[in-house]
């Protein structure tokens, strides 16, 4: 098979994966910088009106776990002015920098935004995802 059947099979592939399959994982860095955060939905795929789970971890930019943070998650739809149609806590640490959120929900396709507020001892971390459904 040529190189250019390759690419052009490759790029329908692709143009049949669904956003809810790439949303799954988000990554971002805190303002200020000194933190990464990964958000991974335990509900795969993402489904609009479907209550669910996800894991933050948090790591230092050492890549060391970060225990003991506060959490807050909020967001919204900025297109369509509106917020989170539940309020999503954390509820666990599981170790390894990793918490557990729940009570997350979609309840229409688009652009939401994620807003997490972390407090680690005195300091004050912020850090916005975006998922496309």
């Amino acid at each position: 098979m040529r190189t250019p059947d390759i690419i052009a099979i490759w790029l329908v592939l692709l143009s049949l994966c669904s956003p809810t399959l790439l949303a799954r994982e988000l990554l971002a860095e805190s303002q200020p910088p000194g933190l990464i955060i990964n958000m991974q939905s335990q509900l795969q795929p993402l489904t609009i009106n479907q209550m669910h789970s996800w894991i933050i971890t948090i790591r230092d930019t050492d890549n060391r776990p970060v225990a003991g943070a506060t959490i807050e998650v909020n967001g919204g739809m900025a297109e369509h002015d509106h917020g989170l149609a539940t309020a999503p806590r954390v509820t666990d640490y599981l170790g390894d920098g990793a918490y557990l959120l729940q009570g997350m929900r979609f309840h229409m396709p688009g652009q939401w935004q994620l807003e997490l507020t972390i407090l680690v001892e005195t300091a004050r971390y912020s850090a916005s995802m975006t998922v496309d459904l």
